[in-house]
């Protein structure tokens, strides 16, 4: 994960394209901020990895 200012920067860097969805920095910046933002444990993390990126069943 990259630091605050790099992220920013990054943004920055692409202005107005920076929120576009045709460019990823606009998802790699809300990716790497949502450990901030989202008080989750990292159980929650791993249960949402295994089910919708791996194709796991979800454990009872």
């Amino acid at each position: 994960m990259c630091c605050p200012k790099c992220r920013t920067n990054a943004v920055q860097t692409h202005g107005g394209m920076g929120y576009a969805k045709e460019y990823h920095v606009e998802r790699y910046f809300r990716e790497s901020r949502l450990l901030r933002l989202a008080p989750i444990s990292q159980e929650m993390i791993l249960d949402y990895v295994s089910t919708h990126v791996l194709g796991l069943p979800r454990s009872s």
